[in-house]
């Protein structure tokens, strides 16, 4: 470790040159060590100096320093780094952790909780409103507000599980996020779901593996036959279905609960056919005891989707175009379309709120019409 020009700021240079700053400094006579970030992060050793200044700042506080070290010390990504052990093994642990690291660790990780302001999180706002993915595509109003919100919920999980003294910088009542229209329009009539299964069942030939077309085979009729959403069908496995009542249970990880759907007969040999293949502990689209990875079902359907009923739109239509979710909302479409009542929607959505259902009632051949026309009404 090198000395530079500033008391207590050294330095570590890697082999390909990435400088990394580490300061010491000393409160109530106990030595403290502390990685400040590195050069790639946009670290300087002025920088580094400043930190340090801010942290002997505390000695003065006397009494209070030590309790105040404890409780604000930690920077945010070692505060990331306690909530992620919390969430970790749920579905979307993997997809937490790939959002802070790719979006959100540069700008906060090498900050203090406590230094940390609104300010701050308007700025990163601000910032990646302009960021844009490899391909040239803009991130979605919503992808943007949810790398705010991890900055909310890491405070949130520090201040109500840690019990520390802090104040939220991200919250909705402070930041503005991003205005969001998530109610997607689209959805698969009759025939353009027996274009999307002929496009798999042709699916054949040596630039095709056997095994990718038969666990996307087994998603689309789960998914079809159930509505439940992309991690709901990928932890459905062979124990949660049942052939002899044609039910499923299927697991709401977004509200961490289990309800039951059904299994549509026109799946159910193909369904039956997997299941005699498989080990109580397997899941249906995996196959194996492992959850297939919530990107491989993108990686293989979004480009047969963009090829059958995407042509012409603009990356970026949310309400006309058709992705994996699509699938959840055709569900729902379809029942609505053929007068299925809108609490029994409810209710094999799994919605929480009859405000979520509501939109598909306009698809219903029973809109009040005949209800009206029945009125027994004199002239």
């Amino acid at each position: 470790m090198e000395k530079t020009k500033y008391t207590g700021v050294f330095l570590r240079t890697s082999k390909d040159g990435i400088k990394t700053y580490y300061i010491k400094y000393s409160i109530k006579n106990k030595q403290h060590q502390e990685k400040v970030g590195t050069s790639v992060e946009g670290i300087t050793a002025l920088y580094a100096s400043k930190m340090r200044a801010k942290r002997t700042s505390v000695d003065r506080l006397k009494d209070d320093a030590p309790m105040i070290l404890k409780q604000k010390h930690m920077t945010f990504n070692e505060a990331f780094d306690l909530y992620y052990e919390t969430v970790k093994t749920k579905s979307d642990g993997e997809n937490i952790k790939s959002r802070y690291t790719n979006h959100v660790k540069s700008f906060f990780g090498h900050l203090r909780v406590d230094e940390i302001t609104t300010n701050d999180v308007e700025n990163f706002r601000d910032k990646i409103r302009s960021k844009k993915k490899k391909n040239g595509d803009e991130y979605a109003p919503k992808t943007k507000n949810d790398w705010i919100d991890i900055v909310g919920t890491v405070y949130n999980h520090l201040i109500k599980k840690k019990g520390l003294k802090l104040t939220n910088p991200a919250d909705h009542n402070k930041v503005e996020r991003e205005k969001v229209d998530n109610d997607r329009e689209r959805y698969l009539e009759l025939h353009e779901i027996e274009k999307l299964w002929d496009k798999l069942n042709n699916r054949v030939g040596t630039q095709y593996k056997a095994y990718v077309t038969e666990y996307m085979k087994i998603f689309l009729a789960l998914s079809l036959s159930t509505g439940a959403r992309l991690s709901s069908v990928l932890t459905i496995a062979k124990s949660d279905i049942n052939l002899d009542t044609d039910t499923i249970l299927i697991k709401n990880h977004k509200a961490n609960r289990t309800y039951h759907g059904y299994l549509h007969p026109v799946y159910k040999d193909l369904i039956k056919s997997r299941m005699a293949k498989l080990s109580p502990i397997d899941y249906l689209v995996s196959g194996t005891p492992n959850v297939l990875a919530r990107t491989a079902p993108y990686k293989v359907f979004q480009p047969i989707f963009d090829e059958l009923f995407n042509q012409g739109l603009k990356a970026d239509d949310r309400k006309r175009r058709v992705v994996i979710h699509t699938l959840r909302h055709t569900f729902a479409s379809q029942l609505a379309i053929q007068g299925t009542p809108i609490f029994t929607i409810m209710k094999l959505m799994d919605h929480a709120d009859i405000s979520q259902t509501i939109r598909y009632a306009k698809l219903s051949p029973e809109n009040g019409k005949n209800s009206v026309f029945d009125l027994k009404l004199k002239a």
